[in-house]
């Protein structure tokens, strides 16, 4: 973010003989890009990279790790068998953990088209497609995206079927041994862990992930920055009587006081977005900015998590930051809540 400020402090020099043109963009700023996880969503403007609910690798996620479990790894030695099983070398491929002690199948929804069903224990269940005991590993990229896409899907599906879901990182195998099956593996995590599991689902039962991220144009920012600080204005002035070799290094001192004043109101305007959307939400998370386009810089990357029924107070507080001269805000979801597990 620093090295962008610094890079943008640099060409706001070059507008400081006139001023920028006239665009769209600095005129009126669009309305927060809401998008919707259940595939009515508006096409994001930005970022073609998918929202918190879509991860590329299982480093990506974190999640409750199940005693058994193996993540992108390559190293399980298949088992014999299932205990007598003729399917040797058998696991079980968990997707999430749900509130509810139901048998269910959901039908051939997952990787590769298996069939998903529950393991119950108590008043919780482990969502599941049986699967050899190893990794889903492919050097074809497409692939990969589908299996990682499906993967998104069944969570998807049982957060709409049961509410509450604590979902797990791609590639999370339970396997078995010489005296239990992987069944019995997923039911023994299940009530090891319970408590644990329990206490995570209280806090994140009847409510959603919502990514907000907030963007700046740095060449407005550095605009007003320039009409309305006297030392740049005075500043600017002297390098226009100075000889050009002495132009130039005041041209460079002009260059660092611009930066530090966009630095400083980058850490300000931080803060104060912060302190505006901590109220709309039970918990926050801070997430690394990311590269944005069309002459924007991404100010700040929050994960959020509330009620549904709390989103509407959220996205009046992000209009009213995307009404700002020279701010746009991207607001997604509702997501399964990724990033508080």
């Amino acid at each position: 973010m620093r090295a962008a400020i610094r890079d943008s402090a640099y060409k706001a020099l070059d507008d400081l003989a006139g001023e920028p043109p006239e665009t769209e963009d600095n005129q009126q700023v669009a309305k927060p890009d809401v998008i919707e996880a259940d595939g009515g969503a508006q096409e994001p403007k930005i970022d073609p990279s998918p929202g918190p609910g879509y991860r590329t690798s299982a480093s990506s996620q974190e999640g409750p790790t199940p005693r058994d479990a193996r993540h992108q790894t390559s190293d399980i030695e298949p088992q014999a068998s299932d205990l007598g099983n003729p399917q040797s070398a058998m696991g079980r491929y968990l997707y999430c953990v749900v509130e509810g002690s139901e048998e269910v199948s959901f039908g051939k929804i997952g990787i590769e088209e298996n069939e998903v069903y529950t393991i119950p224990y108590k008043d919780i269940c482990g969502v599941v497609h049986n699967c050899p005991a190893e990794p889903y590993k492919s050097e074809n990229e497409e692939i990969m995206k589908g299996w990682v896409m499906a993967h998104q899907n069944v969570i998807d599906r049982a957060w709409e079927r049961f509410g509450g879901v604590l979902p797990l990182g791609f590639d999370t195998i339970i396997q078995g041994d010489e005296t239990t099956s992987p069944k019995e593996n997923m039911e023994n995590w299940l009530k090891d862990d319970y408590d644990n599991l329990k206490e995570k689902m209280g806090k994140i039962g009847g409510r959603a992930e919502y990514g907000v991220q907030v963007f700046w144009y740095p060449k407005i920012i550095a605009k007003n920055i320039i009409e309305e600080s006297p030392e740049i204005k005075k500043l600017n002035e002297e390098i226009k009587s100075k000889p050009k070799g002495l132009a130039y290094m005041y041209k460079q001192k002009l260059e660092d006081l611009i930066k530090k004043e966009m630095e400083g109101k980058a850490d300000q305007d931080f803060k104060e977005f912060f302190e505006r959307i901590k109220p709309c939400a039970d918990d926050l998370k801070v997430e690394k900015t990311k590269k944005a386009e069309d002459g924007r810089q991404m100010l700040m990357n929050l994960s959020c998590l509330l009620p549904k029924e709390a989103s509407k107070k959220l996205g009046e507080e992000l209009e009213k930051i995307d009404a700002l001269e020279g701010f746009s805000v991207r607001y997604t979801g509702p997501w399964p809540p990724y990033s508080f597990v």
